[in-house]
């Protein structure tokens, strides 16, 4: 009877979910922060335990279902469609170190898994080497995906009052925009990513927005005591108009650096929904 130390298997499949979770994310060109990707490689870690402790769990849809959570919880993702191609390319690469993990079984004759988990512990080395190999594998089998998808975007946090959100924004080099009176570059938010950042005072601008209706909104802001708006003219291929602009509290790059700048707030659909917005280059 094989005696299986919760402890052991918790670190090994933890580390394990982290490189899968690491290398999906350099694959798509969808970058994650480390906590994020700390606390779905933890979930993963508690449902391999679970599909030890309770051997239904690592049924394939259950099995699907926590890469899904496991991928919305790394690159929190709020589109279906994204969330999708985003579960599938973490289950591809999770595909790709199992075959490394049945390889070493097969050379050292041990068996190293359970219900598809990690059970019996290995070294450091081995596991650091296996992991390389496999994140190796991955890149050169989906090497057109990584090619085709990065670089596309940057994960910044805005904090506004005492909200804080981080959102993945296009990289595009054909936004200029930059505020008249400070001469600071602007980020360009979508409504959704608005109302999620914006205090519940002022969520009705973004609400409310329209391709006309800026200037309104804002003057309703003033009279309602919501300091800090103005309004930002911008012009684009399809035409121009105006935009409702505030200054955040903050905005931190993902290499933790700050970035002074306004932010705009716009009615557009950006990227089919991937992305929250837009951020110069």
């Amino acid at each position: 009877m094989r005696v299986v130390y919760l402890d052991v298997l918790f670190v090994l499949n933890f580390a394990m979910d982290y490189c899968i979770l690491r290398c999906a994310s350099a694959l798509s060109g969808r970058p994650a922060a480390v906590w994020r990707l700390s606390l779905a490689a933890g979930f993963g870690a508690l449902y391999a335990g679970g599909c030890v402790v309770f051997p239904p769990l690592s049924v394939l849809p259950v099995r699907i279902a926590s890469g899904a959570v496991m991928a919305g919880t790394a690159f929190s993702i709020r589109h279906m469609r994204l969330l999708v191609r985003q579960t599938l390319l973490v289950l591809l690469v999770a595909f790709v170190f199992g075959g490394v993990a049945v390889a070493l079984e097969q050379l050292s004759g041990t068996p190293l898994m359970q219900n598809g988990v990690l059970v019996v512990q290995v070294s450091r080395r081995v596991l650091a080497a296996s992991a390389l190999l496999a994140y190796g594998l991955s890149c050169f089998v989906f090497r057109n995906q990584a090619k085709d998808n990065r670089p596309c975007g940057e994960s910044v946090c805005i904090c506004c009052e005492k909200q804080q959100v981080q959102v993945f924004l296009l990289v595009d080099s054909g936004n200029t925009l930059r505020d008249p009176m400070t001469g600071k570059p602007v980020l360009l938010l979508t409504r959704d990513a608005a109302m999620r950042i914006l205090p519940e005072q002022q969520r009705f601008i973004a609400q409310s927005l329209k391709q006309d209706n800026a200037a309104e909104l804002v003057q309703q802001a003033q009279q309602h005591g919501v300091r800090g708006w103005r309004l930002l003219a911008f012009h684009s291929v399809g035409g121009g108009g105006l935009l409702p602009c505030f200054r955040p509290r903050a905005v931190v790059r993902a290499d933790g650096s700050a970035y002074d700048c306004m932010v705009a707030v716009s009615v557009a659909d950006i990227g089919s929904g991937e992305f929250d917005g837009l951020i110069g280059p």
